[in-house]
């Protein structure tokens, strides 16, 4: 009878502990609408201030954090036929050509050997406008594609080298391996809360240009060997005759600009 009794009693206190946590939720919670209105008034605000910004959208994406390991010349996928050499940290590889173009060999690249695309393309790589815009020369910047979103550490990076000619001299790469999913995806937030978020942090002033936001990987910290990675906002960034690189962490909206 007393077992029964206390039984009650504790689910009673688990329903009024939900409630409570309920309330207190609710409490904390801002009406969309409320948002909505304040980071319109923000990006108007942003406009008055002669800031140019892209055509950002308001559509919530999903992702979730993620585990790699750097990979070194064995684990790499690069294109056979080419003089490698490997850096003091092995994870870095460091292809030169003997002549300012790609081997015409079929084994190393498919038909256009002096394409960057298409090395870039038979590792996994993509075109990354946001690295590559940070160059102060003339290299060209590739990135790994995991889940959907670009790599925009460095270590998952393919770098081109070109000539005045815009020849290809060669690269460096790095890459991620034994990519792991860390907990389930969940909302990120949206790319005109990313551009509001740079705003109230300071980074944008009067007259700078903002390129649109690329979701992206980025790393936060290493743990027994792995590099874990969460999604970030990032943006390239104009002030005068500069321009930089701009981060938000798309799950908090904590400024990771350098």
């Amino acid at each position: 009878m007393q077992f029964k009794r206390l039984k009650v009693l504790m689910l009673v206190l688990f329903f009024l502990l939900d409630i409570f946590l309920l309330n207190w939720w609710r409490a904390g919670q801002v009406p969309n609408e409320q948002v909505t209105d304040a980071n319109a008034n923000i990006i108007t605000e942003m406009k008055k201030q002669k800031i140019q910004l892209p055509k950002f959208s308001t559509t919530v994406h999903y992702s979730g954090y993620i585990a790699a390991q750097r990979g070194n010349k064995d684990t790499m996928a690069l294109p056979s036929g080419l003089n490698v050499t490997t850096n003091r940290q092995s994870d870095i590889v460091t292809v030169k050509l003997k002549t300012p173009e790609l081997p015409e060999k079929e084994t190393a690249v498919s038909e256009n050997s002096q394409n960057p695309l298409t090395i870039a393309k038979r590792s996994g790589y993509r075109y990354n406008s946001v690295l590559t815009a940070d160059k102060t020369n003339s290299d060209r910047v590739y990135s790994q594609r995991i889940r959907g979103l670009p790599v925009i550490d460095d270590n998952g990076t393919m770098t081109f080298q070109y000539n005045k000619e815009g020849k290809i001299t060669g690269f460096i790469q790095r890459q991620l391996v034994n990519v792991q999913r860390l907990r389930d995806d969940r909302a990120t937030i949206t790319e005109e809360e990313a551009i509001v978020a740079l705003y109230r942090y300071n980074e944008l002033d009067g007259g700078d240009r903002l390129s649109a936001g690329y979701l992206s990987y980025d790393k936060s910290l290493t743990v027994n060997g792995y590099d874990i990675y969460l999604p970030v906002w990032a943006f390239e960034a104009h002030s005068g005759n500069e321009k930089y690189v701009l981060k938000i962490n798309a799950f908090t909206g904590d400024n990771l600009s350098e």
